[in-house]
């Protein structure tokens, strides 16, 4: 934990282990290109996603879109590459006191979000490019959130805070991109509620609490991979499932929340020129945009966990969440049973609660809370997770390359990867450490897990 962030670039492989030159010193796997440090003395951040697009063009800059110039000397200090701490929320932040505050954060009765601008001081970007303007087409933005409840927006093309958006009142706990519109953001906290953005107009497009909402902290959230719906879970022992688009199209009528989405992308907040749009159809000024309260989810189940439900995620139309009881579960929702759903008072519908259990995966010493797991998409052959122990477990999800079927409710795990002995300088690490998250790369080359000693660790997974 902490208010720092840092980016890392991974090595492309390298001839023989030399470097192009010809030279026997070969780049370090992974290698820290940016680091964010958020001057909030009260902030940690628990939750970070690449999403949008910052301003300019990526190329002839690293793959974070820093001048090399700026990174450090990549041959001083015995290969490690030295790096300048990026500090924000300084006293040039218009909104100092908003998140630069001592306090602890509260719960807030907002009806709607904010959105602050971080102009760039300095002279070679003196243009002020809105999120949505022409000019967005460089690197991914780095959405940043933790313990403050205020998402942090970094342009990492120009090296500050470009944005912020407020209105949770507790601890985020989890942030997500949309697959299918790098604009859109989910967001969940402490506060009991998942917040949908739209990053491009700065818009809190709609808030999923309420009635049927969730009755504790919420932990995590997954987009299905059409972009069309989402997953929740969290303290309350619940999975609930949310629509963003209604796949239901015979009354010839949007979704409540689809409406709103499309409405948010046609909201200019006050104060900003869209220059997007010059020449075009004047685009409807306005200083709030109204959003929407979304109370009822289209499925609902306590029935896979007995305890806190701490990462849930999509794996086709199927379901694989995890708990603090030691396995992953692989279920399937089903809708149609009438007498297991779940009745509401304000609404005539009830609310499907009914599951298949398919499979599980167990793993020992995985008894914390907050633990991550993940099976890469599109195809989820395999799942990967970690332990208390600093072990890697890695399972397939289906049949393997023996012609297994795979389908033995209780899957044995093919790989056990370790973060105990050696790593980078040479130094040694025996200590056993919790592996918080594990993520492999868009390409699933590679697996990435990071310890509560805040060690990095890499493997090769092609």
């Amino acid at each position: 934990g902490g208010p720092y962030a840092t980016i890392y670039e991974v090595a492309a492989s390298t001839n023989n282990g030399k470097e192009s030159n010809g030279s026997s010193k070969v780049q370090p796997p992974l290698a820290a290109r940016q680091v964010y440090c958020d001057v909030d003395d009260g902030e940690t951040f628990y939750t970070c996603a690449f999403g949008g697009r910052g301003v300019g063009s990526p190329v002839g800059y690293s793959a974070v879109g820093v001048a090399e110039e700026e990174c450090g000397d990549n041959n001083a200090n015995n290969g490690h590459q030295t790096n300048k701490i990026i500090h924000f929320g300084d006293s040039k932040h218009q909104e100092q006191n908003q998140y630069n505050s001592k306090r602890p954060a509260k719960r807030q009765k907002q009806s709607e979000a904010q959105s602050y601008i971080q102009p760039h001081t300095k002279s070679s970007h003196s243009t002020f490019l809105l999120p949505y303007s022409a000019g967005q087409n460089g690197p991914p933005l780095l959405c940043l959130a933790g313990t403050r409840g205020i998402i942090k927006v970094i342009d990492t093309y120009r090296r500050s805070l470009f944005m912020t958006l407020s209105g949770h009142g507790n601890d985020i706990t989890d942030l997500k991109f949309s697959p299918a519109n790098e604009w859109l953001l989910l967001s969940s906290s402490k506060d009991e509620s998942i917040r949908l953005w739209n990053l491009q107009r700065g818009v809190n497009v709609a808030i999923f609490m309420g009635h049927n909402g969730h009755r504790g902290q919420i932990l995590s959230v997954a987009w299905h991979l059409s972009g069309t719906k989402f997953a929740s879970c969290g303290m309350d022992n619940m999975v609930k499932l949310w629509k963003v688009l209604d796949d239901n199209k015979e009354k010839g009528k949007d979704g409540p929340v689809e409406t709103a989405l499309r409405k948010s992308f046609n909201v200019t907040p006050d104060g900003w020129s869209d220059q997007n749009n010059i020449g075009q159809e004047e685009v409807r000024q306005t200083k709030q945009f109204d959003t929407l309260f979304q109370q009822f989810p289209y499925f609902s189940t306590n029935k896979v966990h007995k305890d806190y439900v701490d990462c849930v995620q999509f794996v086709g139309d199927l379901i694989l969440s995890k708990s603090v009881s030691n396995k992953v579960v692989l279920w399937k929702p089903l809708f149609g049973n009438e007498e297991d759903s779940e009745s509401t008072i304000y609404s005539t519908q009830r609310v499907p609660s009914s599951i298949l259990f398919l499979r599980e995966f167990k793993l020992d010493h995985c008894g914390s809370w907050y633990v991550r797991f993940e099976s890469p998409p599109p195809y989820h052959q395999v799942l990967a997770l970690g332990n208390q122990k600093g072990e890697v477990k890695v399972w397939h999800l289906g049949g393997n390359e023996e012609g297994d079927s795979g389908c033995h409710p209780n899957q044995k795990y093919f790989c056990n990867l370790t973060t105990s002995g050696w790593f980078g300088g040479g130094a040694a690490s025996n200590e056993q450490s919790t592996v918080r998250m594990v993520a492999f790369n868009p390409h699933g080359s590679n697996l990435v897990a990071v310890r509560d000693d805040s060690t990095v660790w890499m493997w090769d997974a092609a």
